[in-house]
């Protein structure tokens, strides 16, 4: 099915047969039209335009929340994100919706405009920018020896990329641009050690430069690009986005099921059986299935998925992070003269200040971001352990921050056993032209949604870009 336009989208405002329930465990509901399994933004916003439409939905939800992967860490001052942290200048059905909704928005630029700078740390010292020109650590050449490794790639990227649409990602004239984003560089006179310091230490698109297709990289150079026209390019939700799929949870006619781990869906000529740990199955005519494909890969489906999109199903992953959120009891940055902010090439991966207060110069915490490799060290080695190794780096780097700092919560995308990993699922060389088409196609009766599905969008308004096609996929039937 072609995906909605921007002004359309604007306007419409796992393998394994599924065995036979136990005889007397499985309590037969009665029947609604559809039924969501989860209930974070993609769900929710099917769930919310099918009852548009007249139709009865429920929506079963694993976690004790809605959101999903939209997730403000309300344990810590500020209620910082632990996913989905802006919302973009482009983005016409989320703030279409929240303006309906009655839910806030707040710019917050004024506050990422206090961030400035950035602190680099490498093998546990700093470098300033002058001493980075002649480090021996420095692995860049001539004119770029004055480039900051998290600088490098995108400056390369955004001049090399060939898109001027939003669907070009996928398209077959543009094919010819899938390698990885590690033979990408080479070809454009990159290193293995400029990648590996540059790309690998702390990559947010995929576990390395090896994995991820360019057609994909390019892809989110040019969205980003795409949305700054359509400024402000960053807002929030006061009080954390959370609150917008709590609102848009609110807004709906029909009851949400929390704590109800759904194992599998059996499709039949007339409906899908949606079966959950607890013996419960519901009954509907279509089912939305909504889950991150990790989550998606460990459920049962009768009939199975078969050909080019099981294949599909079953190669696809997912980054990895593991956040650190911290509290400064202090401001040390005030008395070392650096910025709070930080890239390192240690446990605390990139440090990101957050001023969420009510005055735009007072940092609320620091969220620290291991990803890769490194995050998988640090989910190994356990929570305690991980939030001591982050301020024990951040501590020796800058001795100001000594006795200043507390680990208050820390969060493994790919530990949450209803995400299994975290931010972008990763289209690797050769993904995009074998199963683009396919992998999204409606299974009989079940429909599938979620930001990892979106033709033309990210982040959050890629996941209520995808609630919408799987809502007109069901109405088209109905």
């Amino acid at each position: 099915m072609k995906p909605l336009s921007r002004r359309a989208g604007f306007h419409l405002l796992a393998a394994g047969t599924m065995a036979a329930a136990a005889a007397g465990q499985a309590r037969a509901q009665s029947g609604p039209d559809v039924v969501v399994v989860g209930a974070g933004l993609s769900g929710l916003h099917a769930a919310f335009l099918l009852e548009e439409q007249g139709l009865d939905v429920l929506v079963l939800e694993g976690k004790r929340r809605v959101g999903g992967r939209v997730y403000s860490v309300d344990t810590v001052p500020g209620h910082p994100e632990g996913g989905a942290n802006a919302i973009a200048g482009a983005y016409p059905r989320l703030r279409g919706l929240a303006e309906r909704l009655n839910i806030p928005l707040e710019d917050n630029i004024p506050r990422q405009q206090r961030n400035r700078g950035r602190t680099l740390i490498v093998d546990g010292k700093v470098v300033t920018p002058s001493a980075w020109l002649d480090s021996p650590r420095n692995p860049f050449k001539g004119e770029a020896r004055a480039t900051m490794p998290w600088e490098y790639a995108g400056k390369i990227v955004a001049a090399k990329n060939p898109f001027s649409s939003l669907e070009d990602w996928h398209a077959p004239d543009f094919w010819v641009h899938d390698l990885s984003l590690h033979d990408f560089l080479m070809i454009n006179g990159a290193t293995e050690d400029i990648i590996e310091l540059a790309v690998n230490t702390n990559f947010a698109d995929g576990n390395s430069a090896h994995d991820v297709s360019m057609l994909a990289v390019f892809a989110r150079d040019f969205w980003i690009r795409f949305q700054q026209q359509f400024g402000p390019v960053n807002m929030i939700v006061k009080g954390g986005n959370q609150r917008f799929p709590e609102g848009l949870a609110k807004a709906l006619k029909s009851e949400i099921r929390f704590g109800t781990r759904v194992e599998g869906l059996r499709a039949d000529a007339t409906g899908v059986d949606v079966h959950c740990q607890d013996g419960t199955v519901y009954r509907a005519r279509f089912a939305v299935c909504s889950v991150p494909v990790p989550v998606l890969q460990t459920l049962k489906l009768d009939p199975i998925l078969k050909g080019n999109q099981a294949r599909a199903v079953k190669a696809m992953t997912y980054a990895r992070c593991t956040q650190v959120h911290i509290v400064p009891t202090k401001q040390f940055w005030e008395d070392d003269g650096l910025p709070p902010s930080m890239w390192t090439n240690g446990p605390a991966g990139m440090v990101s200040p957050n001023r969420l207060g009510a005055r735009l110069d007072d940092v609320t915490s620091l969220t620290a971001y291991a990803r890769g490799t490194m995050a998988t060290y640090m989910d190994s080695i356990g929570a305690e352990a991980a939030k001591a190794a982050v301020i024990h780096a951040i501590e020796s780097a800058r001795p100001a921050a000594k006795g200043r700092l507390k680990a208050v919560h820390m969060h493994s995308w790919q530990l949450d056993q209803f995400a299994l990993g975290a931010d972008f699922m990763i289209w690797g060389p050769g993904q995009v032209p074998r199963f683009f088409g396919d992998i999204w196609q409606p299974h009989g009766r079940i429909h599938f949604s979620g930001q990892h599905s979106a033709a033309t969008e990210f982040g959050m308004e890629g996941a209520m870009e995808s609630g919408e096609r799987a809502a007109l996929e069901i109405l088209k039937r109905t």
